[in-house]
């Protein structure tokens, strides 16, 4: 009688972990850039890292938040002012088919998701880079 009551112990406890329960959307968190590979060639992101580290934050329930800091290269005015002032931009995002869009933002718009794990992002778009005409192929990679 215990070996039943113990087999059903266990096998109750295999069915009540059901991991898509536990799941966790690795998207959500804060990423940063960390290089651009574009037509294959890759190169470290061009960010203001006196001042900052831009960022991408993707949040629950599909809301984002992007952080692009400036750094002012201008004399000082008369006025102190922020030489790192930081812009910020909002909206929402979803994710249909690999496919992640940023909603609200012309800053950046998303891409296709290449890579995805809690530690790293990759999306890639189709933009004209050099302004030749033709797309290049633009992948942007992220860390957490």
């Amino acid at each position: 009688m215990k070996k039943i009551i113990v087999t059903l112990v266990v096998a109750l406890s295999f069915v009540a972990c059901n991991d898509d329960d536990q799941a966790v959307d690795v998207l959500v968190g804060k990423w940063f850039p960390e290089a651009v590979i574009i037509n294959g060639e890759s190169q470290p992101y061009q960010g203001n890292a006196n001042c900052g580290k831009d960022y991408l934050q993707l949040n629950e329930f599909n809301s984002f938040e992007i952080g692009d800091y400036t750094q002012s290269d201008a004399e000082p005015p008369t006025t102190p002012v922020d030489p790192c002032p930081i812009q910020k931009f909002y909206g929402s995002y979803t994710v249909v088919d690999n496919e992640l869009k940023l909603n609200g933002s012309n800053f950046f718009q998303g891409g296709t998701i290449i890579e995805k794990s809690a530690s790293k992002l990759q999306l890639k778009r189709m933009i004209d880079v050099d302004g030749d005409g033709t797309d290049d192929e633009v992948i942007e990679v992220f860390v957490k």
